[in-house]
């Protein structure tokens, strides 16, 4: 019997959802942040770069901390709530300044990775692993929520459907933790549409932004639906059944899983002014084959009563534009030379080598202006224009050719192309122009 019109309570969630799809060596697995970062490098899965883990006391005495000027983030592999977290903003070799313009010795570091070995932030409080991980600059467009701490979007998912999802910005008494119950903001996200609604400090309801003339409603987010897809590859890699997915845009990568929760809190239904409970039973006997298709499932049952009137955003490249290139957790940004009359893409042989890409065992036909053939090809993930593409992409010598990569009109699916801009005029709605954007929302 549903009980669409109550709220999802701790007792619930617990009983319903994490005890029966939530299995001990998933959970155990999730509780380890560490563990979890080497799942997602391991099977593609875009997150933060890590640096150095530290294990015992004679690795952490023998560590150069040769580490990046530009800073870096310390955290605890089984932490809970952002505590223990260090994230630094700049690092001489001998000491560095925290986001909150807090001085850390070596000496200090030290110290508080010692009290990290010692269980003091572990959920269990059971003694803890350490691990240096690279510092996460957000996307400009997150940057005018405030300077405190790191936005990200908690997205719920369970059996491979997004369910509810939520902004949450930092706040100076959150202590740049991204946490509604130390004091965080949330803003409720509309699924279908990826535009915000609500939102909700310390349990009451705000118009803007504090400290800024931004609205909470009908902030559109960039990305959305790479944004619920990457949630949903992370929940199904992980083995949870029911988890929440932390997930922040990265200046250059774009959307990268900061990590993921066993244990979601509940907030998530106060910033949404909507049932978690009634949105789970929905879902929760349907055989879902893929992510893929849990976002289409999710964009269709769970839309706003104004999606209708949202029309699905397209972002005009030029000619030539930069591609990010992801594999095995390396990445690399080249040019690429936009091409329509190309069916596939094509990359260059030694890019291939240079990331140790594995041939697919069948070669792909091909056919270009010297006439047609086959070549070896590569599976192939790549960002361009802030949209994460997976593809087959042919390799081939381009030495010769000015570009060492083509992308072909089978990937760009929701662009347009114009052959008369240059990158640096475009204007991308997502990513080049002011970012905010306000619709008139009906009231409800």
């Amino acid at each position: 019997m549903s009980v669409s019109n109550q709220v999802l309570g701790m007792n619930a969630r617990n009983f319903l959802y994490l005890n029966r799809y939530n299995k001990g060596r998933a959970k155990f697995a999730a509780d380890d942040k560490l563990t979890t970062k080497k799942l997602f490098i391991k099977n593609n899965i875009p997150t933060a770069t890590i640096i150095q883990a530290f294990a015992t006391r004679k690795g952490l005495k023998n560590y150069s901390w040769d580490l990046p000027k530009e800073g870096f983030a310390i955290k605890p592999a089984r932490g809970y709530g952002g505590e223990g977290i260090l994230v630094f903003k700049n690092w001489d070799g001998l000491s560095g300044t925290t986001i909150s313009s807090r001085a850390y010795t070596l000496k200090q570091i030290k110290s508080h990775i010692l009290d990290i070995f010692d269980g003091i932030y572990s959920l269990q409080s059971i003694p803890d692993k350490a691990y240096i991980e690279g510092r996460i600059v957000p996307h400009r467009f997150f940057k005018k929520f405030g300077s405190m701490g790191l936005p990200d979007i908690r997205i719920i998912v369970f059996n491979k459907i997004p369910i509810m999802a939520m902004l949450r910005i930092p706040t100076e008494e959150s202590h740049g933790r991204a946490n509604l119950h130390q004091g965080a903001i949330g803003v409720g996200i509309g699924l279908r549409t990826g535009i915000t609604k609500y939102a909700i400090l310390r349990n009451k309801y705000l118009k803007f932004i504090p400290g800024t003339k931004i609205k909470t409603s009908g902030i559109k987010i960039p990305n959305w639906e790479e944004i619920m897809l990457l949630a949903t590859r992370a929940q199904i890699v992980s083995g949870l059944g029911f988890a929440g997915v932390d997930i922040v845009v990265e200046k250059k990568r774009g959307p990268i899983v900061l990590e993921i929760n066993a244990r979601p809190g509940l907030s998530i239904q106060n910033a949404n002014l909507a049932s978690l409970r009634e949105r789970l039973e929905r879902v929760e006997a349907l055989n879902v084959p893929n992510a893929e298709r849990g976002v289409e499932i999710a964009r269709s049952i769970f839309a706003e009563k104004f999606s209708h009137k949202v029309k699905e955003e397209r972002k005009i490249l030029s000619v030539i534009e930069p591609v990010t290139i992801f594999f095995n957790g390396k990445s690399g940004e080249y040019k690429a030379k936009i091409d329509t009359g190309a069916y596939r893409s094509s990359i260059d042989k030694s890019i291939v080598e240079e990331f140790g890409f594995h041939l697919l065992p069948d070669n792909i036909h091909v056919s270009s202006a010297s006439g047609g053939g086959v070549r070896p090809a590569i599976k192939l993930e790549f960002n361009l224009g802030g949209k994460k593409i997976s593809t087959i992409a042919s390799v081939a010598d381009r030495s010769h050719l000015q570009f060492p990569i083509i992308i072909g009109r089978r990937d760009l699916k929701g662009f347009y192309v114009n052959p008369l801009l240059s990158h640096e005029q475009k204007s991308s709605r997502f990513v080049d122009q002011d970012d905010h954007y306000e619709y008139d929302l009906p009231e409800e």
